[in-house]
Order: structure tokens, then C-alpha cells, then sequence
């Protein structure tokens, strides 16, 4: 079956809503250990460690999958020609446009440390504690960027409902 546009968007959504859901308990769980300081690094348990490297993994996810699913669903679905949108850069100024990112700028802070945290093996204590506590930080402007999402969707998408 071949779904339309607004169909395709309205899934997305629910799979971020779900994608959020996750994040969210993890942050719970792992809110205790924080905020880190590099002290407190090298002296992790096994059990802090795990509670981190998931939130981090459901971070870094879900910011992977609002970029490359959610945004262009969203332009798609508000039928915009996006054939010119070629980066990053490109769909994130879209989605300010739209008042779903809040901030470019802030938002190229995040995918810089997605990146960090998903290609780089961080050695030193200090940049650890600092990654860690910046990934904790952002976790806010996800939650927003989908509650500005889902008011995108309702104003301008679902116009039936």
C-alpha cells in the first residue's frame, strides 16, 4: 500500500511520540548520576554506565530519525518542493521557517554533539562529563521540537480533524 504524504507525516509522528516515550524513561532513570562531574567518571558503575549509554543511544536516535524522517515528512507533507534542500542545513532552516525548530543554531549544536558522541571515543574525563551533561541538557528542546511538531501537524497538515 502507498501512502500519501500526510499519511506518511502522521506515522512518523507516532513513532517519534513512541521514539520520545523511550528517551524520556531513560532520562528518568538516568537524571540520578547527574549532573556529572569528571570526577565521577572514572568511578562509574556498571549499572550508571548502562543507564547513560542508553539515554545516549536514544539521543542520538532520535535526533537521526526526527533529521532524516520526521522533517522531511513534514516538508513533504506541507507540499513543499524540497528538491534544493541538499544538507542539513538546508531542511533545518525549513523547519525554522515552519516554527518547529526553535533555533538553527541551536539545533547545529545538537547534531555537533550527536556527532561527537556517535564518532569520537572520548578519553578524557573532562570532555566525557561535559558531553554527558550536554546530551542531559538537550533532551527539553527534543521534547519541544515534537510539540511544536504535532501543532505544525494540526494547524496545517490535518485539516479535516
Amino acid at each position: 500500500m502507498n501512502l500519501g504524504p500526510g499519511a506518511i507525516l502522521k506515522e512518523n509522528l507516532r513513532i517519534v511520540e513512541r521514539m520520545l516515550s523511550h528517551l524520556e524513561r531513560s532520562y528518568r532513570q538516568a537524571a540520578l548520576d547527574l549532573p556529572l562531574q569528571p570526577a565521577m567518571v572514572s568511578g562509574l558503575s556498571d549499572g550508571q554506565i548502562d543507564r547513560l549509554d542508553l539515554y545516549l543511544a536514544r539521543f542520538g536516535k532520535l535526533q537521526d530519525f526526527l533529521v532524516s524522517k520526521l522533517f522531511r515528512s513534514l516538508s513533504m507533507a506541507s507540499l513543499e518542493d524540497t528538491s534544493q534542500d541538499i544538507s542539513l542545513i538546508d531542511s533545518l532552516r525549513r523547519m525554522e521557517k515552519y516554527g518547529i525548530v526553535a533555533s538553527l543554531d541551536r539545533w547545529l549544536e545538537l547534531r555537533l554533539l550527536r556527532n561527537s558522541l556517535t564518532h569520537e571515543y572520548l578519553t578524557s574525563d573532562e570532555e566525557i562529563a561535559e558531553n554527558i551533561n550536554a546530551a542531559f541538557s538537550y533532551y527539553p528542546e527534543l521534547e519541544s521540537t515534537l510539540k511544536r511538531a504535532n501543532e505544525y501537524y494540526g494547524r496545517h497538515i490535518d485539516v479535516e480533524h
